[in-house]
């Protein structure tokens, strides 16, 4: 892996994991399409390691007043992508080597997407979340396991569709998606073990640049949502799921 891929491959990431367009889909876009290496072990675990120091860095404040409530929320919204990941582990490699599985994947994104348009009346605060609520949306991020399918569109979308209030829906997004890096960071540990440890350079690399990309990504999708205009991000992934099926 050149520094270039690196730097490529970490915009790409900080781009990707938080805007609702699928991380995981483009990975399979980039290495099928440019025929790209898959990336190091090491590499893909900093990586990612950079897009959740960018969560945590962005939400510091909320860390620091979290609530037992909250907490409880965030376990019940994690079991589903936990139960979900760990019984198509064996199927990872499977599911990754589809275009026309992507390429579906961001139609039902940006179908998901569109839907926003019509969500109104969005006025339930945090503090009127319960575990039902949880469960849903949990649910909508377990289906985000399947490339193509944005886990921030779909949690977000999905807590809009419970009446949640955006700037409530936002926070938990990404509430959510803290357990959910680190448990699929923790699913890596046995490749890194039993492959090579090279790329050390390119993978600090990476995990800066995914680490701040991710920080303003962050902070684009917040202004958009907060505009009503999250809906917008559904033209890109009809295109691009268009083009990578028909591919």
């Amino acid at each position: 892996m050149s520094y270039l891929q690196a730097i490529i491959l970490g915009l790409v990431q900080g781009l990707t994991e938080f805007l609702p367009i699928s991380s995981s889909g483009h990975l399979v876009i980039f290495q099928k399409l440019f025929a790209l290496p898959e990336p190091p072990v090491l590499f893909d675990i900093l990586v990612h390691l950079g897009t959740l120091g960018a969560i945590i860095f962005y939400f510091r404040k909320e860390w620091l007043k979290i609530s037992k409530k909250t907490i409880y929320l965030i376990i019940v919204g994690t079991i589903p992508a936990a139960i979900v990941g760990l019984f198509l582990q064996n199927y990872i490699t499977q599911i990754f080597n589809s275009l026309r599985l992507v390429g579906l994947a961001l139609l039902f994104t940006s179908v998901l997407l569109f839907l926003t348009y019509r969500f109104k009346s969005l006025n339930r605060q945090f503090d009127k979340l319960n575990w039902r609520d949880a469960l849903f949306i949990g649910i909508f991020q377990a289906l985000a396991i399947i490339p193509g399918i944005s886990r921030s569109g779909a949690t977000i979308v999905s807590a809009l569709g419970r009446k949640t209030e955006r700037k409530t829906a936002f926070r938990f997004s990404f509430y959510l998606v803290v357990p959910a890096i680190l448990g699929a960071l923790v699913l890596q540990i046995p490749d890194l073990i039993y492959s090579p440890c090279g790329y050390l350079g390119q993978g600090v690399l990476g995990m800066i640049i995914a680490g701040i990309i991710g920080y303003f990504a962050l902070k684009i999708l917040e202004r958009v949502l907060m505009k009503a205009k999250f809906w917008f991000f559904g033209f890109y992934c009809l295109v691009i799921g268009l083009i990578v099926f028909f591919s």
